[in-house]
């Protein structure tokens, strides 16, 4: 029995592999070349259509890649998981096993602290990272409705199930500095329930998006007030009816690019 969820994670790998290298530029290129409709690769991207053997054979074939790592995990001694691609195979071999560079690149990650409700991450799931910019005007609807293809997967077990993306922002300087990764999940139902206290990515109806804790607004139920770290920005009350979602952080790479 071919088991679904790792066959997603090691095709994630290589996906992401084979897109950076050049080997395909969109999706639709990507169909076109394993001969599969663009609707029928976006069903299986999305997980709606299950990975079966007519794919993974067609896909292996067209790029060269090891059929026993991506359906079953085996990894040949001495055989690339990219037969014929060497560079790429290297990115990937090396997001698979290098265990020691995992611990160092782990090294600068920085956790949120918990608060009362229990964080519920996936596990066993590589977390995608959008090369956008959450405070600047880049289209982070892309990332909502997941109708853009992540630039990469990040293998980061302790964020597994959460979306990555960048903010350029000094608002929460001196904890989150300005360029690092934000690991996060979107709060679907915050509108009910939302812990205040909290560090959010609030998105809002016009585009403007915060990075900010949350806090219960003094005067009025129907607003929250926005609290930067850093004491240059003042508080402000933001109306409830001015957001269109918001994201809860779980945890910030203090990387700068």
């Amino acid at each position: 029995m071919i088991d679904q969820s790792h066959i997603k994670k090691r095709f994630n790998l290589i996906y992401s592999a084979l897109r950076s290298s050049g080997a395909f530029h969109t999706d639709k290129e990507l169909a076109k070349k394993i001969g599969f409709t663009p609707q029928q690769l976006n069903e299986v991207l999305k997980g709606r259509t299950k990975f079966n053997l007519n794919f993974l054979q067609k896909f292996c074939n067209e790029f060269d890649v090891s059929l026993d790592f991506l359906a079953l995990g085996i990894q040949k001694p001495n055989e690339p998981v990219l037969l014929h691609k060497e560079s790429v195979t290297k990115s990937v071999t090396k997001s698979v096993t290098n265990q020691k560079d995992k611990k160092s690149y782990t090294s600068d990650i920085i956790m949120s602290p918990e608060g009362k409700v229990p964080r519920h991450l996936s596990n066993d799931e590589l977390v995608p990272y959008y090369d956008t910019d959450f405070a600047a005007n880049s289209d982070i609807k892309m990332i909502d409705d997941a109708s853009a293809a992540p630039s990469y997967y990040m293998d980061i077990p302790e964020f597994s199930g959460c979306t990555a993306f960048r903010a350029y922002s000094d608002s929460m300087e001196k904890l989150i500095k300005s360029g690092s990764i934000l690991f996060a999940t979107k709060i679907e139902s915050w509108l009910e329930h939302l812990e205040y206290g909290q560090i959010y990515g609030i998105v809002c109806n016009d585009g403007r998006r915060y990075l900010k804790y949350i806090r219960r607004a003094d005067k009025h139920k129907e607003e929250f007030l926005l609290r930067s770290e850093n004491a240059d920005y003042d508080d402000f009350d933001m109306p409830k009816q001015s957001i269109r979602n918001i994201w809860l952080i779980h945890g910030w790479l203090n990387k700068r690019t």
